[in-house]
């Protein structure tokens, strides 16, 4: 990992953390102590992660957020911001965005941010969506045991429904299910199912304005209850995602949860995570002894609304299956950004291959070097298309010179990945 983008102009809090995270750490920081610097930053370097003093009095933060929002290319991974009250980071929590991953306060960086830090490093291969590209195939799977603690368990939540939603996956409405009914059963597996926690207790703890971390850092100090874990599993595919979650506790009577569709439920607050969960969720299921639930989530065909701030002004074109896009013998006017369909690339009545959305681009080798289209491309579904004219493009790479960056990054991986496979090829022959 390069050096990590630290927006800030605390000088003190940059020491702070580089001394937290000790001399062998893998990566260093670039210190950026205004907004447009930033930006300019992320434009050239296209990091991969990057930490943020959302407090700092002297940086627009907001605005660097809202800045990230609308383009989504800016950063492949995410975000790491750090606030100076609880107040302050239960605000941006909720009002989440731009790919954050954890908000820490000033008071528990010394605690959670090696944590957090560890939890990125196991899961680069799916905060880093953008630099695999076409390699979104297959599925991602991984399972991990986690403390019992909010601000870990909330990680690894944002980590996976960031992923989803940028990949396509998911369009924002789905994005907040999802990162709703992974929050409340993680929670509830550490508050009931591993720290024993009763709903009077928590009830009267609460009544007392303290922090529910508190409980559970009180429930933690006898030895038997600190040492459970919650596993935590997915498998993300490329039609749908399984997550399951478990913890160490005696389980519960999972069969006397009311239906949350009834309207005598709907407020009730006991158990109201997991009836939440139910309905936003596909086919949640819980074992016998009540200490473990599965879920899935099951994506709509290209039904992701993420396209990067270059096209944000193109008007899309709509195909119908069957229809051609561009033939054989052309000229290559046209840039061509997928935004929804399968389509297949066909030389002499022959499908050589299909692109989809992963594949992000087509037409973009014979758009660059000014040669005819070499092969024909058909809509084999319905689908939808932003054309990008070499006008366009030529204006738009004025404003936003990172495409450029990005467009040379995605040809090399595809010619690497092409390499590959034609090594592998002639190793078998």
């Amino acid at each position: 990992m390069n050096n990590i983008p630290f927006v800030t102009s605390d000088r003190d809090l940059v020491e702070r953390i580089e001394q937290l995270l000790g001399s062998g750490s893998l990566f260093g920081f670039d210190v950026l102590e205004d907004v447009p610097k930033a930006i300019e930053h992320l434009s050239v370097e296209m990091p991969e992660l990057v930490f943020l003093n959302f407090s700092d009095g002297l940086i627009d933060a907001k605005a660097f957020l809202g800045t990230l929002k609308s383009d989504p290319w800016l950063l492949h991974g995410g975000v790491i911001a750090f606030c100076e009250t609880y107040d302050e980071a239960h605000k941006l929590e909720r009002s989440r965005g731009a790919n954050v991953i954890a908000v820490l306060c000033y008071k528990d960086i010394s605690l959670q941010l090696p944590r957090v830090i560890e939890i990125i490093q196991s899961n680069r291969r799916i905060l880093f969506q953008r630099e695999i590209g076409a390699d979104i195939v297959g599925n991602i799977s991984g399972s991990f045991r986690l403390e019992n603690d909010f601000t870990v368990a909330s990680c690894y939540v944002n980590l996976v429904c960031n992923f989803l939603y940028n990949a396509n996956r998911l369009n924002a409405e789905k994005r907040v299910h999802l990162n709703l009914a992974l929050n409340e059963l993680l929670i509830n597996a550490i508050e009931h199912g591993n720290c024993g926690i009763t709903y009077a207790e928590k009830t009267a703890w609460l009544e007392q304005e303290k922090p529910i971390s508190g409980l559970i850092a009180q429930k933690c100090s006898d030895p038997k209850v600190g040492a459970r874990k919650v596993t935590f599993e997915y498998r993300l595919g490329p039609t749908s995602s399984h997550f399951t979650i478990a913890d160490e506790g005696d389980g519960f009577d999972w069969r006397n949860i009311k239906d949350a569709s009834e309207s005598e439920n709907l407020y009730k607050l006991h158990g109201r995570g997991i009836l939440v969960s139910r309905q936003v969720t596909d086919n949640l299921t819980f074992n016998e002894k009540g200490n473990e639930v599965q879920f899935e989530i099951t994506y709509e065909e290209d039904e992701g609304e993420i396209k990067p701030g270059l096209f944000e002004n193109i008007e899309p074109t709509h195909l119908r299956a069957g229809q051609t896009v561009f033939s054989e013998g052309e000229s290559s006017d046209f840039l061509y950004y997928i935004v929804k369909g399968h389509y297949d690339i066909v030389v002499n009545e022959t499908t050589v291959s299909t692109l989809t959305p992963d594949d992000i681009f087509m037409g973009e080798m014979s758009f660059l070097l000014n040669n005819r289209r070499s092969a024909m491309v058909r809509a084999s579904t319905d689908g939808v298309l932003i054309m990008v004219s070499k006008k366009q493009f030529v204006g738009a790479l004025k404003r936003k010179p990172h495409y450029a960056l990005f467009l040379c990054r995605l040809l090399a991986q595809r010619i690497q990945r092409s390499n590959l496979k034609s090594a592998i090829i002639r190793h078998e022959n």
